[in-house]
């Protein structure tokens, strides 16, 4: 159990650290906090919907083909391991962030949230939730920890929200304190925004390494 913990936190921290994620949050908050509380409540359960599915599918995968096998463990392990260096090594070489791209990209993204209504608020953070390539690859692998954890129903469904709690912690954790403690968090968070858009990529990169080499060496471990 505290095995699958870290490496979902490791998951976690990869899928929640987004410079996008967090000016998305800015925005609904500029909006209202009822935009806000829609946009935090479509997000959280975007992402609980995909990880939920995810464990779902390797269940029935698992109990239906490679129940008891420690082998197709470790060698998924050892895939998954290979798939995460690949990107660290990609995201390395990708060079610094343009702040200014990202800047007015940010930029962009506040203005049309703040032009939305309420239900398309919501639908937005569901999408958002739910996420692009990086999420949702993320998650499968997070939901493959979850799966091979060898813990029960109950288990499983703690971790889901362990990792889904971390995941999302730049989105809902913000707008709690905007609920709260009112527009003196915005400025706040413009302030964070600009120090995750700073070290995102380097973190990224560690944690990727980081995460590798602990699948590496469990799977070693295995065989």
């Amino acid at each position: 159990m505290l095995q699958a913990l870290i490496q979902l936190l490791l998951y976690a921290l990869l899928a929640g650290f987004s410079a996008l994620a967090l000016a998305a949050t800015i925005g609904v908050m500029q909006a209202g906090r009822l935009k806000a509380l829609a946009f935090g409540a479509g997000f959280v359960a975007g992402q609980l919907f995909t990880c939920s599915l995810f464990v779902l599918v390797g269940v029935a995968a698992i109990s239906s083909n490679n129940k008891g096998h420690p082998g197709v463990q470790a060698s998924l392990e050892l895939v998954i391991a290979g798939v995460l260096i690949v990107l660290a090594v990609r995201i390395r070489a990708q060079g610094p962030i343009r702040r200014e791209g990202s800047s007015e990209r940010a930029r962009l993204l506040v203005e049309r949230l703040g032009r939305l209504h309420l239900l398309t608020m919501l639908l937005a953070g569901l999408l958002l939730g739910i996420g692009g390539p990086k999420r949702l690859l993320l998650t499968a692998f997070a939901a493959t920890s979850i799966t091979t954890a060898g813990v029960g129903d109950v288990g499983q469904a703690a971790l889901v929200v362990w990792y889904v709690a971390v995941a999302s912690a730049l989105v809902w954790a913000p707008i709690v304190l905007f609920v709260l403690l009112g527009e003196r968090i915005v400025a706040l968070m413009a302030r964070a925004q600009k120090r995750v858009a700073r070290y995102q990529r380097g973190a990224m990169v560690y944690a990727l390494i980081l995460l590798a080499a602990f699948l590496i060496i469990d799977a070693i471990s295995i065989l």
